[in-house]
């Protein structure tokens, strides 16, 4: 795997323990969560800018998780391989799985955090003493890299206004796009959809919607990549080619 040289930039401003991401940096697809999930006091390696420095390890290979927590169709990251192999099937992308729990979405997508403070839960998470001041450090300083800003397609999955907002002011601010609205305003599930500005020469996806838990309703998967499908067929974007 071949790191680009937004990457390449960004890690060298950036402190050895921020969190970066999993996944291929190549992508045209971004998926961010909230935080990454794992207990306050392990402190993590895998995604940091230490590791991707290092280039030990290829974080857009696809792999069969042996923790028994992502072993659980309800996982986060299972749910993001749904989401995944959902937009696959309906570009006619043909894959295969050497194993039901596979995970390989993260081949064609990349994956990153608001938070690069990691912590078990959410709860756990806000009462960081630096998570307000971490939060903010962060948005400035990695999300308006010019690596962030380089993905045609972003979804956002947080809907804590403690992260971010949740209508369209910060997030038209932090990346750069202007709010089309709500795809289905009756829906438990909101999904709130943006575009490019006018003066952008690259078209941009961003949608905004929940944290794909276990009480998300039946519909929000398929509608999220209905909205990137039609964006990858109007502009025809090549996921096959990266």
């Amino acid at each position: 795997m071949q790191i680009n040289n937004y990457l390449e930039e960004l890690l060298q401003k950036l402190p050895e323990k921020e969190y970066i991401g999993l996944g291929n940096p190549n992508a045209k697809i971004l998926f961010i969560g909230k935080e990454a999930g794992a207990d306050t006091e392990v402190e993590m390696f895998h995604g940091n800018v230490k590791s991707w420095k290092e280039k030990e390890f290829d974080y857009s290979k696809k792999y069969i998780p042996k923790e028994t927590k992502i072993k659980n169709l309800n996982h986060t990251w299972q749910r993001y391989q749904k989401l995944y192999e959902c937009i696959l099937a309906e570009l006619n992308i043909q894959f295969h799985k050497n194993d039901k729990y596979e995970i390989s979405f993260v081949e064609k997508v990349f994956t990153t955090e608001l938070s690069s403070l990691h912590a078990p839960n959410t709860i756990v998470a806000k009462k960081h003493t630096n998570f307000k001041r971490e939060l903010e450090a962060r948005k400035k300083n990695f999300f308006e890299s010019k690596f962030i800003q380089q993905f045609q397609i972003i979804v956002i999955f947080a809907s804590d206004k403690k992260y971010i907002e949740t209508f369209s002011g910060e997030v038209c601010k932090l990346f750069n796009v202007k709010c089309k609205g709500v795809l289905d305003p009756d829906s438990k599930d909101k999904i709130w959809v943006h575009t490019e500005k006018e003066y952008s020469e690259v078209p941009k996806l961003l949608i905004h919607t929940r944290q794909l838990t276990n009480s998300i309703g039946k519909e929000l998967i398929p509608s999220i990549c209905n909205l990137v499908v039609e964006f990858i067929k109007d502009n025809s974007i090549r996921l096959d080619e990266i």
